[in-house]
């Protein structure tokens, strides 16, 4: 999150001040962490540094998150996105990512967790880059018209063809 809040322009030591606000005092890579505490941190990284801020944080998640080796397609890693975020967290309530195959090379993606929309763009956007094939750019698309947990909705949906 420090890497992804980073590349929005959030200084490595801002980023620490947050976190330690939140509870979190010396940040170890491989360290289990309060939820909480990072969602404290991530809104009030928005609240300085706008929501771009959240999709660059959302698109260093995948790099530094734990993967089942076999993800070598998009489909694999669209299918084990929500067994990475299960592994990567523990305890609470804290949703999932449910993918739903439309057809050949098109997916809806479900999100009910508390990160966000942003977050949530950033870390399909980089799956998108790290895992679709190069003769297509792939497209990635908000599903408005399903509701949005910026509107008080539970969920976000996603489309996304490749």
């Amino acid at each position: 999150m420090v890497e992804g809040l980073a590349l929005a322009g959030m200084p490595r030591d801002e980023s620490l001040a947050l976190l330690g606000r939140a509870g979190v005092l010396d940040p170890d890579r491989e360290g289990w962490y309060s939820h909480q505490a990072l969602l404290d941190t991530l809104r009030e990284a928005c609240g300085r540094y706008g929501e771009g801020a959240l999709r660059a944080a959302g698109r260093a998640i995948p790099v530094g998150s734990r993967f089942p080796p076999e993800v070598d397609t998009l489909e694999r890693a669209l299918l084990t996105l929500d067994i990475a975020y299960q592994v990567n967290h523990r305890g609470g309530r804290i949703g999932h990512y449910t993918c739903k195959p439309l057809g050949p090379r098109r997916m809806e993606i479900y999100c009910d967790n508390p990160y966000g929309c942003e977050l949530d763009q950033g870390i399909l956007e980089t799956l998108l880059a790290h895992h679709a094939p190069a003769e297509k750019p792939p497209s990635l698309s908000h599903q408005r018209g399903t509701g949005c947990r910026k509107e008080g909705h539970r969920a976000c949906v996603y489309h996304i063809e490749w």
